[in-house]
């Protein structure tokens, strides 16, 4: 099997890679990179012959249309993204031309290549939960996939081109895209710019004597549902394998509780017994999307996925990865 991952050298990126190797015999994985992006995540897959490193930008057909040729895949994965919201509203302008003008490259370049009749791949489109926004309370929650879209910051109004494009895409050339939503999702390699990613890398500041004795945080009220990252990738590959082409899913995991919850699991979890919050009004959004509750009944009919671990072990790697790190 021959898999084509965008975006190799992010979280969800190297965790899928993680699980192909892992979990897929005879599989071939090509994967886009730019010469400045960051290989944290993918050290630990240097020297390994089943994965093969291409130069190539969403923003740049040519690049994009040699690694198609190159890899012929069976399956794509389209992670590359701008991917933080609070990123995106210092760079609106570039949030939405690598996700939308990027997905609609890439999109355009497997449909060129379809077209020449050398692959026809199933394509597992990435969007966000970010896409629905504030919903409203009452028939709202949870959300559904045919909740209205409510768009509340750049990169979420980037991720609605995305999701849009890549329906498009399927209704006007029938490719065979799959478009997933997936809500919050953390682990391992979690970039520290995320909310318990953030928590995590200070508590072990603290725990190793770099700290002031605080945790800085923004919003601590906002409500969602975790998924571990190994929940999540595997329910990607059940998408390429068990979904239908040109349906919305949802994916998101059981348990409900604030920012705040989390963060207070996380520091019962530190080894120093004196860390306290402090707000930090430099992490305050200007606009923020503050409850997401979903529903993935769809999903889970579907390909009866269900998650296999929670918020604990989601604590519990995010302080040990920050803790090898740091």
């Amino acid at each position: 099997m021959r898999v084509l991952i965008t975006g190799i050298t992010g979280f969800v990126g190297s965790h899928m890679t993680d699980y192909l190797l892992g979990n897929v015999k005879d599989v071939e994985i090509y994967a886009t990179r730019r010469w400045r992006s960051k290989e944290n995540n993918i050290k630990h897959l240097f020297g390994d012959d089943r994965v093969i490193f291409e130069e190539c930008d969403l923003l740049d057909r040519g690049s994009l249309s040699r690694i198609i040729e190159i890899s012929q895949p069976d399956i794509v994965y389209h992670f590359a993204a701008q991917s933080f919201p609070e990123s995106s509203f210092l760079t609106p302008t570039t949030t939405l031309m690598t996700n939308v003008i990027g997905t609609t490259n890439l999109m355009e370049e497997l449909r060129i290549a379809r077209d020449r009749s050398y692959i026809d791949p199933t394509i597992v489109s990435v969007a966000s939960s970010e896409v629905y926004g504030m919903p409203l309370e009452g028939d709202d929650i949870p959300i559904k996939e045919t909740n209205p879209i409510r768009a509340a910051n750049p990169y979420s109004i980037s991720k609605v081109g995305h999701d849009l494009m890549s329906q498009y895409y399927y209704k006007a050339y029938k490719m065979k895209i799959i478009i997933t939503r997936m809500f919050s999702h953390e682990g391992s390699r979690r970039g520290k710019r995320f909310a318990l990613s953030s928590f995590a890398h200070q508590i072990v500041q603290n725990e190793k004597g770099n700290g002031d004795g605080y945790i800085r945080h923004g919003n601590l009220d906002s409500t969602r549902t975790y998924n571990h990252i190994d929940d999540a990738v595997e329910a990607y590959w059940l998408v390429a394998n068990k979904c239908d082409y040109g349906e919305v899913y949802n994916i998101g995991g059981d348990e409900t509780l604030t920012v705040g919850h989390a963060l207070d699991l996380l520091i019962s979890k530190s080894t120093l017994s004196n860390l306290e919050k402090k707000i930090d009004q430099s992490r305050i959004r200007p606009t923020d999307i503050t409850l997401q509750i979903p529903s993935s009944e769809k999903f889970r009919k579907k390909t009866g996925w269900k998650p296999k671990k929670g918020l604990n072990e989601i604590c519990d790697d995010l302080l040990n990865y920050w803790r090898e790190v740091l």
